[in-house]
């Protein structure tokens, strides 16, 4: 029915483990600064929660939050904290295709530790994101977005792209 109404709540749990190059060098040969390299070396706890209401006709729209927080430093050097929001609407095409429109928020906090920049680290950012996503199998879908930048405040001198584009596979269990 078109006037059925669903709501549907969940948790996210993880971990990001401490991969990633961190002795990436330059274009002269000095080592790159620490928040420029790929890793942070660090251990980081993920969670989150989101909620997703259908409204009937193909669409819903939803709401996500995930923390980020590092567990540890390494060689004196600890990422800050990130929270992410995401508002968004979905409009299903097909049965296995959908289109969305998401307002993504990120918060990052300052670098820490002795070999930090803590000046020149942290921010806030406001993204608008088109994208699609295809459902694969009942428990996995592939998604794919265009982030544009409407609102960028970097502490200190940082760099920050004019675009991102973000690609990503989604499974439940």
């Amino acid at each position: 029915r078109d006037d059925l109404r669903l709501d549907f709540l969940g948790a996210t749990f993880g971990m990001k483990l401490p991969t990633g190059a961190q002795d990436v060098r330059n274009g002269s040969g000095d080592l790159a600064e620490r928040t420029l390299q790929p890793g942070s070396g660090t251990a980081d706890l993920l969670a989150g929660g989101y909620f997703r209401r259908m409204l009937g006709s193909g669409s819903s729209w939803f709401a996500d939050v995930l923390v980020q927080k590092p567990l540890d430093s390494h060689d004196n050097f600890r990422p800050g904290t990130r929270v992410s929001l995401d508002l968004g609407y979905r409009r299903e095409i097909t049965d296995r295709l959908g289109v969305m429109l998401q307002l993504n928020g990120l918060h990052k906090a300052r670098d820490s530790g002795s070999e930090a920049e803590p000046d020149n680290s942290g921010g806030k950012f406001i993204f608008l994101s088109p994208g699609a996503s295809y459902v694969q199998t009942k428990s996995m879908q592939a998604y794919g977005f265009l982030q544009l930048p409407l609102y960028q405040y970097v502490n200190g001198v940082q760099l920050v792209a004019k675009r991102a584009f973000v690609l990503g596979l989604n499974t439940r269990f």
